[in-house]
């Protein structure tokens, strides 16, 4: 399933890593958040303390950051597509305006199509809390402009997804 997710992901345009664990991601995601602070949306309490000591940007910051780190609920496999759970709205605005968004994907939560995403989207639009679900397919892409494919207008230039297999 993850090979398939991974072939789907890199033909509209997403950079897939594979890792064994959380450290080696955490790795690569400070290497491309070099000098900067990067901004984040929810992360679990695993992934979250592999970052400890890194200063996050601040809301009124998020227009100027470079790197976004978010988490994945689940991939679609059929599509190298992300679901993202973002019912806080600076956690919408963190992915959406840095030029990198860096996405971490349990392996294990990979699916095969949308279809399957049935539970987890019934599940997460009639909880108590407000649900914000977003599907995200590659980088940002349009071409509504004399039909020029232009990337990263509407969002990040570049999509990386951290797939943690070893967890």
């Amino acid at each position: 399933m993850i090979d398939l997710f991974q072939e789907s992901a890199e033909a509209v345009g997403t950079v897939v890593k594979r890792f064994v664990s959380t450290a080696d991601a955490v790795s690569y995601v400070k290497g491309l958040a070099g000098d900067a602070s990067p901004s984040a949306s929810y992360l679990p309490p695993e992934i979250a303390g592999a970052f400890a000591g890194t200063v996050f940007a601040a809301p009124a910051e998020l227009a100027d950051t470079r790197l976004c780190i978010s988490f994945a609920q689940a991939g679609i496999a059929r599509t190298g597509s992300l679901l993202l759970e973002l019912a806080n709205p600076e956690q919408r605005s963190a992915t959406a305006l840095p030029l990198i968004h860096a996405v971490f994907l349990r392996g294990s939560s990979i699916v095969s199509d949308l279809y399957a995403l049935g539970e987890i989207l019934t599940r997460g639009l009639t909880s108590a809390k407000t649900a914000y679900l977003s599907i995200t397919t590659g980088p940002s892409r349009t071409a509504d402009i004399e039909r020029v494919l232009t990337i990263g207008v509407h969002g990040p230039k570049e999509l990386h997804v951290l797939v943690l297999e070893g967890e």
